[in-house]
C-alpha cells in the first residue's frame, strides 16, 4: 500500500496526470466550444431575437439554480476524494461520494420544488415581467435538478483525476457553466432535427424540452459510469468517514463563493438588462458573452486539471513546485487569450454576424469590452482555485462579497442610459478589480503567486520534470 501511495504522489505520476488531463481537457474544451458555437448559431436561427433573449434569461436562472441546488458539494467532493486517494483510503473516498450524492439529491429536489411552487412565478412574472418565462417554470425546475446532479458527479470524476469523464459529463456550473460534451452533442443533434422538421423556426418551450432530454440522458450515463468506478474501490479508511456535517461545513463557504462569483460573472449583468431593457438587447449582450469562452478557454482548461493537484501538493508542503506549475500554466493560458482579444478587436462584428446571423453585429463593442475583462481574469491565473483548494475559501468569499455589490450598484447606474455597452464596461472593470485582489490574497495566504510570468526561464522550470 505504501508503495502505491508513493507512486500516486510521485513526480512521474504527477507529470503523466498533467499531460493526460491536459490532453483531455484541451480536446474536450475545443470540441465543446465548437459545438457550442454551432448550437448557438442554430438557436439564433430557430428563435427570434426576442425569444433568444428569453432563452438566455431562462438558461441563466437554471444555471444559478444548479449552483444553489448543489450546495457547494461539487468542489468539496472533489477535494475529499483527491485527499482520500492520496492517503490510500479509497473506502473513505467512497463514503464521501455517497454523502455528497445524498445531500445533492436533497438540494436538487428542494431547490426544484421551491422554484416550481414559490420562486418561479415571482422571478418570471414580478421580476422580469416575461410571460414566456412563466410558461416554462416547470421545465426550468426539472432542468435545475438534472444539472445539480450532473455537477456533483462530474466533479467526483475530477477528484479521481479522471478528466475524460469530467469533460464528457460536466454540469452547467462547471468551468463557467459549460455543459458536458455528451450533452452538447445530443442537444445539437436535437436542434438540427428541429431545424429540418420545423421549417426553420420553433419556440422556447420546444428548445428547453430538447435540452432537458439531452441533460437527462447524459446524467444517466454519468451515474452508470460513476457506479462502476465506486464499486471498484477498496474499504481502507471506511472506518473514518467524512460526516454529512463535516461535508456541509466545508461546502457551504464554497456555495457562497460560487453564488457571488456566478452573480458577478454570469447572471447579474444579464438579469439587470432583462429587467430594464428589451429582450432584443438581452439577446445581443448574451450572444457576445457566449463568445467569451474563446478568451477564457485556456484558463478553463487549466482549472479542469489543476484543482486535485493543488489540493495534494499543498497538503504535502510542496509550495515552491506548485507555484512554478501554477505560473507556467497561467502563462500558457494568457498568450492565446490575448491573441483572441486582438482578433475580436479587429473582426468582432463580422464574427458575430457569421455565427449568429444578421442583426448581431451591433454587439461588437460589447464583445471587446467583455473580452478585455476576461483577459484580466486569465492573466491572474488559478488564484481562485488556489484559495478554494488550500482551505482559504473564506478569504475568497470576502473578496467576492466586496466586489459583487460594487458591480450591481454600478450596473444599475449605467443600464438605463448606456444599455449593454454600459453593463459590459462595468463588468470588465469589476472583473479586473476582483482578480487583482484575489491574486494578492492568494499570495498572502499561501505564499504563492498565480499570475502570468513573462520570464522564459521560469516557464521552462515550471514545465520541466522535477
Amino acid at each position: 500500500m505504501k508503495s502505491a501511495v508513493v507512486d500516486y504522489l510521485g513526480a512521474s505520476t504527477l507529470r503523466r496526470r498533467l499531460v493526460s488531463g491536459s490532453t483531455w481537457a484541451i480536446g474536450g474544451k475545443i470540441a465543446a466550444a465548437t459545438i457550442g458555437l454551432v448550437t448557438n448559431g442554430v438557436l439564433t436561427r430557430l428563435l427570434t431575437k426576442q425569444e433568444f433573449g428569453v432563452y438566455l434569461l431562462a438558461f441563466s436562472i437554471i444555471s444559478l439554480g444548479a449552483v444553489i441546488g448543489s450546495l457547494g458539494l461539487p468542489k468539496s467532493v472533489l477535494r475529499f476524494v483527491a485527499e482520500s486517494m492520496t492517503l490510500g483510503q479509497p473506502g473513505r473516498a467512497r463514503r464521501a461520494i455517497y454523502t455528497a450524492l445524498g445531500l445533492g439529491v436533497v438540494g436538487a429536489l428542494g431547490l426544484s420544488l421551491a422554484y416550481l411552487f414559490i420562486v418561479g412565478d415571482l422571478v418570471s412574472r414580478d421580476l422580469f415581467h416575461r410571460p414566456a418565462l412563466v410558461a416554462v417554470i416547470g421545465l426550468c425546475a426539472g432542468w435545475m435538478a438534472i444539472s445539480t446532479m450532473q455537477e456533483i458527479m462530474s466533479e467526483t470524476f475530477r477528484g479521481f483525476h479522471d478528466i475524460r469523464m469530467a469533460t464528457l459529463f460536466g454540469g452547467l456550473a462547471t468551468a463557467g457553466k459549460s455543459a458536458g460534451l455528451i450533452m452538447r452533442v445530443m442537444l445539437l443533434a436535437c436542434l438540427l432535427l428541429l431545424w429540418l422538421t420545423s421549417g426553420g423556426h420553433t419556440d422556447v418551450r420546444t428548445v428547453m424540452l430538447a435540452s432537458i432530454g439531452s441533460g437527462a440522458a447524459s446524467a444517466l450515463l454519468a451515474a452508470v459510469f460513476l457506479h462502476k468506478r465506486i464499486s471498484s474501490l477498496g474499504s481502507q479508511g471506511a472506518d473514518d468517514p467524512i460526516s454529512a456535517k463535516d461535508t456541509l461545513r466545508d461546502a457551504l463557504p464554497i456555495l457562497l463563493i460560487s453564488l457571488t462569483s456566478f452573480v458577478l460573472l454570469s447572471a447579474a449583468d444579464l438579469w439587470i438588462l432583462g429587467i430594464f431593457r428589451p429582450p432584443e438587447e438581452v439577446a445581443l449582450y448574451g450572444a457576445a458573452a457566449r463568445l467569451l469562452t474563446l478568451v477564457a478557454m485556456p484558463l478553463l482548461i487549466t482549472n479542469l486539471v489543476l484543482p486535485p493537484i493543488i489540493a495534494e501538493m499543498y497538503a504535502q508542503g510542496r509550495t515552491g513546485a506548485l507555484e512554478r506549475t501554477l505560473r507556467s500554466f497561467s502563462t500558457l493560458s494568457g498568450v492565446p487569450s490575448l491573441l483572441v482579444l486582438i482578433v475580436f478587436m479587429l473582426l468582432g462584428g463580422p464574427i458575430l454576424g457569421l455565427i449568429y446571423g444578421d442583426g448581431y453585429q451591433g454587439a461588437a463593442v460589447v464583445l471587446v469590452l467583455l473580452s478585455a475583462g476576461k483577459l484580466a481574469a486569465v492573466w491572474a491565473g488559478s488564484c481562485g482555485a488556489v484559495l478554494q483548494f488550500t482551505g482559504h475559501q473564506g478569504s475568497m468569499l470576502r473578496v467576492n462579497l466586496l466586489t459583487s455589490p460594487l458591480f450591481i450598484i454600478g450596473a444599475l447606474l449605467v443600464v438605463r442610459d448606456y444599455g449593454p455597452v454600459g453593463i459590459a464596461s462595468m463588468t470588465a472593470a469589476i472583473t479586473v478589480l476582483q482578480n487583482v485582489a484575489l491574486v494578492l490574497v492568494a499570495k498572502r495566504k499561501t505564499g504563492m503567486w498565480t499570475h502570468v510570468s513573462l520570464s522564459p526561464s521560469r516557464l521552462r522550470k515550471g514545465l520541466s520534470k522535477r
